[in-house]
């Protein structure tokens, strides 16, 4: 593990740190890549991102300090964040911003949603390369991974769970960037983002080290199967108006 990219006295690069820098950048580049194809054009696209920036890192903290009750010395650290409560910190932010200019929210979402994954993957190979706590619960399959010179640093072998998480990542980046240009239905990518996310991350908490604290689920996994429902729903309302437009 490499839990700092550099450290003396006076400066310290933790790798985490750095991977969530390059996550932003990239999130925000192909977030305004796609922005930049769609139409209508939306203005003031770089206060879009400031707002998402700061709505989603708030969001993030304030929710894994909501799942973690425990952890609230991490406040103010640089490590501590949920990507749940980034999404609903972001939502947040692109809802205001389409209040302010009159834009539609589906045109901002669905083209958020490849680069929000994209995103969320290198982030998680921070998580990896700090050997923080986001790994998994012990095992002995032949994959098991320990962190002995980790920010959260154990000996025993453990499912690396963030290995798992750029895996399936990885895979939905690549399937919501194929659907895009064929895709025309308002919201569709984002609820698919939701549904593929949400069933992956809920699968990925049963070997999860994170507390089960709602229904004997973890407060991950919990938000995950929202998602997931929520997609659901989206996706039914969607077939079931298909089916009566045709009749």
């Amino acid at each position: 593990m490499y839990p700092y990219i550099y450290k003396s006295d006076s400066l310290v690069i933790g790798s985490y740190g750095l991977m969530l820098a390059i996550a932003y950048l990239l999130g925000r580049w192909y977030f305004l890549k796609n922005l930049e194809n769609s139409r209508p054009k939306i203005n003031n696209s770089e206060m879009l991102i400031i707002l998402l920036l700061v709505f989603g890192v708030v969001g993030a903290k304030l929710m894994f300090l909501t799942k973690n009750p425990l952890k609230m010395d991490l406040l103010l650290s640089g490590t501590g964040f949920s990507s749940q409560g980034a999404i609903l910190g972001a939502l947040l932010a692109t809802y205001l911003f389409t209040l302010i200019q009159k834009c539609k929210l589906h045109q901002i979402l669905d083209n958020a949603a490849p680069a929000a994954i994209l995103a969320y993957t290198f982030a998680r190979v921070g998580c990896f390369l700090s050997g923080d706590d986001c790994y998994g619960i012990p095992t002995d399959l032949p994959w098991a991974m320990s962190f002995p010179q980790g920010i959260a640093a154990t000996s025993a072998l453990v499912h690396p769970v963030p290995l798992y998480e750029i895996i399936y990542s990885l895979l939905i980046f690549v399937l919501l960037v194929k659907r895009q240009p064929l895709e025309t239905k308002p919201f569709s990518q984002f609820f698919l983002l939701l549904l593929l996310w949400g069933a992956a991350r809920f699968l990925v908490e049963f070997v999860s080290s994170n507390p089960k604290i709602i229904l004997s689920m973890s407060g991950s996994q919990f938000g995950a199967l929202l998602m997931f429902i929520a997609a659901c729903v989206f996706f039914l309302k969607a077939h079931l108006s298909n089916d009566k437009a045709k009749t």
